[in-house]
C-alpha cells in the first residue's frame, strides 16, 4: 500500500483493511521520498554532511507518518503490517517490493483529472498498472468503503482466460459473497468460433461463484462501462484483465487502463493476464 500521507492514499489503505478485514494479511506500507532538487552549481556547495542530515531526516519523518497511520488503523489480529521508507521514485521501489516480497496485490488511491489533465493520463496509479505484473486495485478519492456485492466484468471475449488468471477475482467474489456482472459490448450480433469458446471456457472457470451475463451495443468500452454502471447504480468494483503478450497490445490496452483509472469512481481491480 504506497502512500504519500495525503487524504486519497490514507483512504485507499482504509479501504485495503476493510476490504480484508476478515483475511490474514501481510500488509507493506511504503513511502518514498527524494531530495529536493539543486542546481549542480549549488550542489556542489553543499557539505555532504549536511545532506546525509537532511536524508537521515527525511527518513525518520516518513517512518514516523507512517507509524502514525498504523496507530489509526483499528485493531485486527489478522493484519500484519510492515513500513518500508525508501530513497527512491515510486515506480522503482514499488516494482523492487514486488519482486522482493512477492507481493500479491497493490492498493493505491488514484486521483480523478478534470478538464485538460482528463486527455493526458499520466497518474502514478495509471503507471504502476502498467510497468508492474502484480494485480491492482485502484481506490478512487474520497471512496466510501462498500463491500463489492457486485463487480462489473467487461470483456471482448478475445482472451482465453485460464483459472490462474481469473483466481484473484473468483477468490476476492467468494470472500465478499459478490455476483460477477459480465459484460459485453459490441454491435454484432453473435459470437464468432473464438468468443463461443472463450465464453464457454469462462462460464466452465466462473462455476462457483454467482454471475450473470450482458451484451451491449456499444463499441466504445469507457461510454459503455459507464453507461452499464449507471443502469444499474449498485456496482461496487469494475474488474479487468490486463493483456501483457508484449509492447504492442500493451499499448493498445494502455489508453483503456488509464482512462478507467481516472474517470470511474468506483474501485478498479486490474488483473494481470500472465500467460505470454
Amino acid at each position: 500500500m504506497p502512500t504519500d500521507f495525503s487524504k486519497n492514499s490514507l483512504n485507499a489503505i482504509q479501504y485495503a483493511t476493510k476490504l480484508f478485514q476478515d483475511v490474514a494479511c501481510e500488509f507493506y506500507l511504503l513511502n518514498v521520498f527524494r531530495m529536493p532538487y539543486f542546481e549542480s552549481e549549488e550542489l556542489m556547495a553543499q557539505d555532504i554532511k549536511q545532506l546525509t542530515l537532511m536524508e537521515d531526516q527525511m527518513h525518520q519523518s516518513s517512518r514516523e507518518g507512517m507509524e502514525k497511520i498504523l496507530k489509526e488503523l483499528p485493531l485486527n489480529n489478522k493484519h500484519e503490517f510492515k513500513i518500508i521508507s525508501d530513497y527512491n521514485l515510486l515506480g522503482l521501489a514499488v516494482q523492487q517490493l514486488v519482486e522482493e516480497k512477492n507481493i500479491e496485490l497493490i492498493i493505491m488511491g488514484t486521483k480523478g483529472a478534470t478538464g485538460a489533465k482528463e486527455i493526458f493520463m499520466g497518474s502514478n496509479t495509471g503507471d504502476i498498472i502498467m510497468k508492474n505484473n502484480c494485480h491492482v486495485i485502484a481506490v478512487p478519492e474520497n471512496q466510501q468503503f462498500r463491500i463489492p456485492k457486485e463487480i462489473l466484468f467487461p470483456t471482448d471475449y478475445r482472451i482465453t482466460y485460464d483459472l490462474n488468471d481469473l483466481s484473484p477475482l473468483i477468490n476476492l467474489a467468494l470472500t465478499c459473497g459478490s455476483t460477477i456482472r459480465i459484460v459485453h459490448f459490441t454491435d454484432k450480433d453473435k459470437l464468432d468460433d473464438l468468443q463461443s469458446r472463450n465464453k464457454v471456457n469462462l462460464d466452465k472457470h466462473l462455476s462457483k461463484v454467482e454471475h450473470q451475463y450482458y451484451t451491449l451495443s456499444n463499441n466504445d468500452f469507457e461510454e459503455g462501462v459507464n453507461c452499464f454502471i449507471q443502469s444499474r447504480a449498485n456496482i461496487d468494483m469494475i474488474a479487468i484483465i490486463a493483456q501483457h503478450y508484449g509492447f504492442f497490445q500493451r499499448l493498445l490496452f494502455k489508453p483503456k487502463v488509464r482512462v478507467l483509472s481516472f474517470h470511474t469512481n468506483i474501485p478498479l481491480f486490474v488483473i494481470h493476464h500472465l500467460n505470454e
